[in-house]
C-alpha cells in the first residue's frame, strides 16, 4: 500500500451466481454485465484499488482481454488490464487482477468491468451451475484513504 494508506475507505462489491454464464464476440470492450458488474463508490479522493478474479473458457489461441471503464474512460488502454490466451478449446483459464487507479477526485465515481475477444466465443463462468466450471467470479472496488 502506499505509505499511510489503509482500507477504511468506501467499497462496493459483487459475485455473480447467476442463471446462465456471460458469453461475448465481440472484438472492442464491452460491458460484462451492465448491471451487476457495475459498481458505484462515492470517494473522498485519492486512490482506489480495484480487483477481479474468475475462470473464462476461449477458443484455441483465442485471447480475452478485460478491462475497467472508469466515469467512461477504459483505466488499462490499448489491450486493456489483463489478456489471456488459451492453448487449447475446452482450456478453463483463471483471470485475476489487481489495479491501483490514482488520482481521483471526490466524487460519486462508477467501475464497470468489460472484455473483449480476438475472435470466436469467450466465456465467463457465473456460477450456473454449469458442470465442472460452476465458479463465481468476483469483482471489487475499494477507496483507499
Amino acid at each position: 500500500l502506499p505509505s499511510g494508506g489503509g482500507f477504511s475507505g468506501t467499497s462496493d462489491s459483487y459475485q455473480a451466481d447467476e442463471g446462465s454464464d456471460y458469453t461475448t464476440t465481440s472484438t472492442t470492450f464491452v460491458d460484462v454485465d451492465a448491471t451487476n458488474f457495475s459498481l458505484t463508490i462515492t470517494t473522498t479522493g485519492g486512490n482506489v484499488l480495484i480487483g477481479f478474479y474468475g475462470v473464462v473458457k476461449s477458443g484455441a489461441s483465442q485471447g480475452v482481454h478485460f478491462d475497467v471503464d472508469i466515469d467512461g474512460t477504459r483505466a488499462g488502454l490499448d489491450d486493456g488490464i489483463i489478456g489471456i490466451k488459451s492453448a487449447s478449446v475446452d482450456d478453463q483459464m483463471p483471470v485475476t487482477f489487481v489495479h491501483l487507479e490514482t488520482g481521483l477526485s471526490a466524487a460519486s465515481h462508477t467501475f464497470k468491468l468489460q472484455w473483449k475477444r480476438n475472435g470466436g466465443t469467450a466465456t465467463l463462468y457465473a456460477g450456473a451451475g454449469t458442470s465442472t466450471a460452476d465458479y463465481h467470479p468476483q469483482f471489487w472496488v475499494q477507496e483507499l484513504n
